[in-house]
């Protein structure tokens, strides 16, 4: 059951569904994107914390949320419902681990294979640092991104999921994201953003 939980937890963070479209924003938007890119691509020291739920097929699930990223450092803390425990998956571009909340450790070269190894599944982890900022992963095939009048994603897909941001809010002093919708053919994940703390 504990792997279960965590596979459709982690597994959730994801996207392709039929959403409204969204017109592009424009000659105006599109400059502001690219002055807005690159501000977020330079955000590489970041924590946030909010709310997940989780659909897959006729089942759901919530976890609360704690990501730190530290440049290519990160730490999840997925905070399980009704006792069912904290796992964290850490790592960095040579490593990464996996502890659940019964205090087992799993540990791979890179988390993808972490995840696909343990869980039975491959995750984007790498894309998510970036969709979370509202921003694609850079070198990726980009389709579908749609932004907004003021310059910000609102809509992408991206490595097989589809990614649609529905609301920003300041962050010490940043415009992010703060309610994502993330999912493909199997799993849908609402992402809740409570807070963002950024240091660069």
């Amino acid at each position: 059951m504990n792997r279960l939980f965590l596979f459709v937890l982690v597994a959730g963070m994801a996207g392709c569904a039929d959403l409204a479209p969204v017109a592009p924003g424009g000659k105006f938007a599109d400059a502001a994107w690219d002055a807005r890119l690159a501000d977020l691509y330079r955000l590489r020291q970041w924590s946030i914390h909010g709310h997940l739920a989780i659909q897959a097929g006729g089942e759901g699930w919530s976890a609360t949320l704690q990501w730190d990223q530290d440049n290519q450092n990160y730490m999840l803390r997925f905070i399980a419902p009704l006792g069912q425990g904290t796992y964290q998956l850490s790592g960095d571009e040579g490593k990464a681990t996996l502890l659940t909340a019964d205090n087992k450790v799993y540990q791979a070269t890179d988390v993808e294979s972490l995840l696909q190894d343990n869980l039975g599944w491959n995750i984007p982890l790498h894309g998510l640092q970036y969709w979370v900022r509202g921003a694609p992963e850079p070198g990726i095939t980009t389709d579908n991104l749609v932004l907004d009048d003021k310059g910000r994603m609102t809509d992408l897909q991206q490595s097989g999921w589809r990614i649609n941001i529905s609301k920003y809010e300041e962050f010490n002093g940043k415009e992010l994201p703060s309610k994502l919708l993330m999912q493909n053919e199997r799993f849908q994940l609402r992402l809740v953003v409570l807070g963002w703390k950024t240091t660069s």
